[in-house]
């Protein structure tokens, strides 16, 4: 994968080598993309997952070529602000389909500025371009009104309710401009 250039944003891919960088440490992550790393990112949960990203990284081609998504960049500040997850949903014999999964997350203090839907647009557009790829699944909690407007924003529809987990997709042939 190559990076993505927004208006406002870089999103760098998510590579085995940045994941590793991450695993060390914010100054680590900082040195190895030459950018500043907020204090407060990534979250705990996030910092618990890394070495479970390293590993499906390393285990499986095509989400190691692509890397786990993308770190949004901020482009005047030269500053880490999230992560866009692009996960591969692979079959039941573990090769990839023609799905993934998108996920988000945006530092509190860059919320509310449509940075999320920037960058979770572009890199959605991006991988319905790449062959074989028909469709971009997400999942947001029924009460995160912020991810909801983000997935609505990107021109995802809601399909399904799950409890309280709401299920969105976009297909290729309803990609937005």
């Amino acid at each position: 994968m190559e990076n993505i250039v927004t208006k406002r944003l870089y999103l760098v891919p998510f590579t085995q080598e940045i994941v590793k960088a991450a695993i060390i440490g914010n100054s680590e992550l900082a040195r190895v993309l030459g950018v500043t790393v907020l204090p407060n990112w990534p979250d705990e949960e996030f910092i618990q997952n890394l070495p479970v990203i390293a590993d499906i990284l390393s285990k499986y081609a095509l989400q190691s070529q692509w890397g786990w998504g993308s770190l949004i960049i901020h482009k005047a500040e030269n500053t880490l602000i999230g992560h866009v997850m692009i996960k591969i949903i692979p079959d039941t014999t573990g090769s990839p389909t023609n799905s993934v999964e998108l996920g988000y997350q945006v530092a509190p203090s860059y919320r509310q500025q449509g940075y999320a839907s920037e960058a979770a647009k572009a890199m959605v557009n991006w991988t319905l371009c790449q062959p074989g790829m028909e469709k971009v699944t997400a999942r947001c909690d029924a009460d995160n009104i912020g991810s909801k407007r983000v997935l609505e924003k990107i021109g995802m529809r809601l399909i399904e309710t799950r409890g309280e987990v709401l299920i969105w997709e976009l297909s290729k042939t309803e990609i937005i401009e």
